[in-house]
């Protein structure tokens, strides 16, 4: 590039931002090409709209086969919305197979601008919508704002932004009021009746978290403010203004409960702005409150029906006898999921409004049709080698009658399916089903009396664990590591999709059926897990307190840390697997921040909470004696979540027993772990070996450890050799900073993962359980300013909750950033150099 001839480079998503439908489909495509997708982009403008910034943008995705909606959904909503395309209201994606006309799926990004959305959530009174429009309008001018809601009153907390203006002295007065004064005017928000402002010095702002604390904060300042001014809002003098949001949504004001509900289901701003959020649509008809809620992936039923319902009883809505709640993707016009709640008893009525859905208009995405030239991506091509014979298979299996092609046909019935076709394919259909049905018992008979002669029967296994030479470890240990180690195989316990947590859980209760509760529960993540050793523990103890030898073996302590735990899993464990004559005197919880970060996925929570195991524990089923996690009315539910889940209960237990009774028919059944590997070893000998990739090499997925090479013992520890050195860790390993750490993602301290702290220790305090949270320690190479100031919002958070609940919090977090050695990586420290600190001050541990 010459000097007098200077090119400017611009990338594809500077010209996205344009609105231009080229640049925003190059745009998308960098992100889809992998997958094999084409993308064409169209501007489609509202039917219902005169004005001229009201566009849809249309994303027709074709390909191969159709990606699943759930793993592309969240990426391409978030790369639309960091556009901030100016004029448009939504944005419809269309994935289709190539060749086919109708859609695979259809979804729908809402592309309200960030400011806009920010405006509408302030105009309700939303603290930190108003705080987060403050600081960007005044940070042009140097300014940053903490803001405090008390009562019907707004606080301002005003400094100069220390970053841009690194000086100690306060804003001017006029010039500061006055811009907030106009933004407050311009946003009216509902109920606010007055302001004040304080001016602080740009220090005392550092570390000050006013949207975090429940009442007026003004002792977290050192020093006084320099000066205050008292600012009356719109809602002081104008009638309309002045009833809060919940007396309106009390009033059966839809615009003020749907704000309510959508805050309340979106309580991490930050992911809302990025890919919109849950979405809510209310209707009401009769005495019937209907509530469609939606997002770029289907809500959760078990998140969002139990905290609206929780919020219309607090609400108590004045002519509303029962309310029916709806999830579903939205771009769909059917819900996948429905509940009921019923505020006067009277059943009949929700039901019968189940029926009604369809005719609700406020329920149904607009309709848009595209022609076939619009649609087409690419032109017909000749038919490739790939796809020459892909024709050719999809004949060989209609030819077998099982299998039917899609027609395109103009008038399709219900089913999908041409009325003429379906006449002629209905006089064949069950004389073919019943001769292939016929075929497949044969050969199921003869392959399984080939298995019996190929894998003859082996003899029983004895119950006798092989011995690993150990010479370090006692014949004791070994027997008791081995018995445990049984009494996890033999375990009847069900799968909670983590089979750390299977194999913990069994573990525990050998110990407890044997020797009693613990004395010790350590609980926590992969940090835990490989941290506190509970042998060397048991020592320490043993040693300090000068126990005899025999109350030094009676000492027992078991480690529950599993990988990736959050506090919801924690919460989890104690209060629902463990009953209560297997709670400890005392539990240990090791972690840090990131175990309550509640604005990320908390994805080791909703494996679990999507096995059968949790489903069982929610009916009361497992563990024996244990309560429910969510009790309800002894009256039987008619609606059609409830029918729908007792047929798929029924269903499971109808195949759990048709199971069994194959086991015992069928030889080859009870072999079919040793036919497995016989056909993978068979098949893999033929394929092209690669090399194995690994996930802890990987930085997109920071939490992944690998345990299966590792064994833990028999009191749930695992060990592993590894000493921390920067200089050769990274040579092996990406550094990622906390800008880009997955952990820290929309960091947000308050949510699911502060509540489940909460229940978990009113759990204990009724149970005369003590907790000690332990903040483990992190290296210099992990606490770059990023994470340290969330490490500081953290340790704020948990002081408080010392007082509040009567934990103990032992802050260890910066003990050793120098000492690397103590670490086996990062942010993993070593058990024997954790031990002394915990027992610190002496007799802590047990006097708990």
């Amino acid at each position: 590039m010459s000097e007098n001839n200077p090119t400017l480079l611009i990338s594809n998503e500077q010209l996205a931002r344009t609105g231009s439908p080229e640049a925003i489909a190059r745009y998308l495509s960098e992100s889809l090409s992998h997958l094999n997708v084409s993308v064409k982009v169209l501007i489609q403008k509202l039917p219902d709209s005169n004005s001229s910034d009201r566009k849809r943008l249309w994303a027709i995705c074709t390909c191969h086969y159709s990606p699943d909606a759930s793993l592309i959904a969240e990426p391409i909503a978030q790369q639309l919305r960091d556009l901030e395309l100016d004029g448009f209201k939504e944005a419809i994606i269309r994935a289709q197979v190539r060749g086919e006309i109708a859609p695979d799926w259809v979804l729908q990004v809402d592309l309200t601008r960030t400011e806009e959305m920010l405006r509408d959530w302030a105009r309700w009174g939303d603290i930190q919508s108003i705080d987060r429009l403050l600081n960007e309008c005044l940070a042009p001018q140097g300014l940053q704002v903490g803001t405090v809601l008390k009562e019907t009153t707004l606080h301002i907390f005003c400094a100069w932004d220390f970053d841009q203006v690194p000086q100690s002295d306060v804003p001017a007065k006029d010039n500061t009021v006055a811009s907030i004064q106009k933004i407050l005017e311009n946003l009216a928000p509902q109920g606010l009746t007055g302001a004040t402002i304080y001016g602080v010095k740009s220090p005392e702002l550092q570390g000050f978290i006013p949207h975090e604390s429940p009442t007026l904060a003004l002792d977290h300042l050192r020093d006084a403010p320099v000066w205050v001014h008292w600012l009356e809002l719109p809602a002081a003098t104008d009638p309309y203004l002045a009833p809060s949001t919940t007396a309106l949504a009390n009033q059966k004001n839809r615009g003020a409960l749907t704000f309510l509900m959508q805050r309340l289901l979106n309580p991490d701003i930050d992911s809302r702005l990025a890919t919109g959020g849950i979405r809510v649509k209310l209707c009401f008809k009769n005495e019937l409150l209907h509530i469609m809620t939606e997002a770029v992936v289907c809500p959760r039923q078990t998140h969002v029906a139990g905290t609206i319902e929780e919020m219309l009883n607090s609400l108590n809505i004045v002519g509303v006898s029962g309310a029916r709640i709806y999830g579903r993707r939205a771009g769909q016009n059917a819900p996948l999921w429905s509940y009921g709640i019923d505020f006067e008893s009277q059943r009949p009525m929700l039901e019968a409004a189940e029926t009604d859905l369809i005719a609700v208009p406020e329920f149904q995405e607009v309709e848009a049709t595209l022609t076939a030239e619009e649609m087409e991506v690419t032109p017909e091509e000749t038919l490739s080698g790939w796809d020459w014979w892909r024709q050719m298979l999809q004949r060989g299996l209609c030819a077998t009658h099982l299998f039917m092609g899609q027609e395109d046909d103009p008038t399709p019935t219900i089913l999908g399916t041409p009325a003429h076709r379906r006449e002629e394919e209905d006089n064949h259909t069950v004389p073919i089903a019943l001769i292939w049905g016929l075929l497949g018992c044969l050969l199921t008979l003869q392959v399984d009396w080939m298995g019996r002669q190929y894998f003859p029967t082996s003899p029983p296994v004895q119950e006798v664990a092989t011995e690993a030479s150990s010479p370090a470890a006692s014949d004791a240990e070994k027997k008791a590591t081995q018995a445990a180690i049984l009494a996890a195989a033999r375990s009847n316990n069900p799968s909670f999709n983590n089979p750390l947590l299977e194999e913990k859980l069994a573990l525990y209760q050998a110990r407890v059926e044997q020797s009693g509760p613990p004395d010790i529960l350590i609980v926590g993540s992969s940090r835990a897990l490989r941290g506190i050793d509970p042998t060397v523990l048991k020592e320490a103890i043993a040693e300090r307190q000068s126990l005899s030898p025999e109350e030094a073996a009676a000492l027992e302590v078991f480690n529950f840390g599993i990988n990736g735990a959050t506090a919801q899993v924690v919460d989890f464990v104690v209060r629902n697997l463990l009953t209560r004559d297997q709670l400890p005197q005392l539990v240990i919880w090791a972690d840090g921040a990131r175990a309550f970060n509640s604005g990320r996925p908390d994805l080791t929570f909703e494996a679990i909470a999507a096995s059968e195991g949790y489903r069982l524990v929610e009916q009361g089923r497992f563990p024996q004696g244990q309560d429910r996690l969510y009790p309800h009315s002894n009256q039987f539910d008619f609606s059609l979540g409830a029918m729908s889940e007792g047929l798929s209960q029924g269903y499971q237990e109808a195949n759990r027993w048709f199971t069994e009774a194959l086991g015992e028919f069928s030889a080859l059944y009870q072999k079919r772990d040793r036919l497995k590997s016989w056909l993978s070893s068979q098949l893999s000998s033929t394929l092209p070996t690669q090399q194995e990739s690994n996930p802890e090499e990987d930085p997109q997925y920071p939490d992944v450890e690998l345990v299966a090479s590792e064994d833990i013992d028999r009191d749930g520890f695992l060990a592993l050799d590894l000493r921390f050195d920067p200089d050769t860790y990274y040579q092996s390993h990406p550094k990622v900073t906390g800008a880009y750490d997955q952990d820290y993602d929309s960091f947000a301290l308050a949510g699911q993962q502060y509540e489940a702290l909460r229940r978990l220790m009113v759990y204990l305090n009724r149970h005369d359980v003590g907790m000690i949270f332990v903040n483990l320690p992190l290296t210099n190479e992990y606490l770059d300013p990023v994470r340290s100031k969330y490490e500081r919002r953290f340790q704020n958070h948990m002081q408080d909750a010392e007082d509040r609940y009567g934990l103990v919090f032992r802050n260890l977090a910066k003990r050793w950033q120098n000492r690397h050695s103590y670490f086996s990586d990062p942010n993993h420290p070593i058990n024997y150099s954790l031990i002394p600190i915990l027992l610190k001050p002496s007799g802590l541990l047990l006097n708990n």
